[in-house]
């Protein structure tokens, strides 16, 4: 915790969506519901997540997302977008970009390869967490989910202390 006059440091959690079903009722991908399993999933993260203070929820739009967002049960305004439906890294720095220094605990629901490959890229190999490093090394199953610490503005995020990863 920062001191008085010290900057606080501001905290970034990424979730990959919670199982889904292996196709959706009309055959399109972004319709894809959670399975079972991925409701029981979504749920479980959210007890997780439900003590960090997340202010904002940045989500995927797509129905398994829209889902594990809502299953999280937060107490945080959601934004729900097109545009995160299978981002890639440098479309979801872009939406980080755009969140108000002010709020310190941002959630981003999204796809791999994009949630993966951000956490994989932001993840400063020198000040985090061996064991979380190892754990999203070579897999990240639905419902992974990564914590990530850094100062400075949402803006110039770059590189982050990764200080947690938990897979279902």
């Amino acid at each position: 915790m920062a001191t008085r006059g010290e900057p606080k440091a501001h905290r970034l959690y990424l979730l990959r969506h919670a199982d889904a079903a292996n196709h959706g009722l009309d055959a399109r991908d972004v319709s894809r519901e959670l399975s079972p399993k991925g409701r029981t999933q979504a749920r479980e993260v959210g007890e997780v997540l439900g003590p960090q203070r997340v202010e904002l929820v940045l989500s995927s739009s797509a129905t398994r997302a829209r889902q594990t967002t809502e299953l999280l049960n937060l107490r945080a305004p959601i934004r729900y977008l097109d545009r995160l439906y299978n981002a890639g890294t440098r479309q979801l720095l872009a939406e980080l970009s755009g969140v108000e220094d002010r709020v310190l605990t941002v959630l981003v629901v999204g796809h791999a390869p994009g949630i993966p490959a951000l956490a994989s890229s932001l993840a400063d190999r020198r000040h985090s967490s061996g064991e979380a490093l190892s754990m999203i090394r070579y897999n990240f199953p639905p419902a992974t989910l990564v914590g990530l610490e850094f100062f400075g503005g949402w803006s110039a995020l770059a590189e982050a202390r990764l200080f947690t990863a938990r897979h279902p």
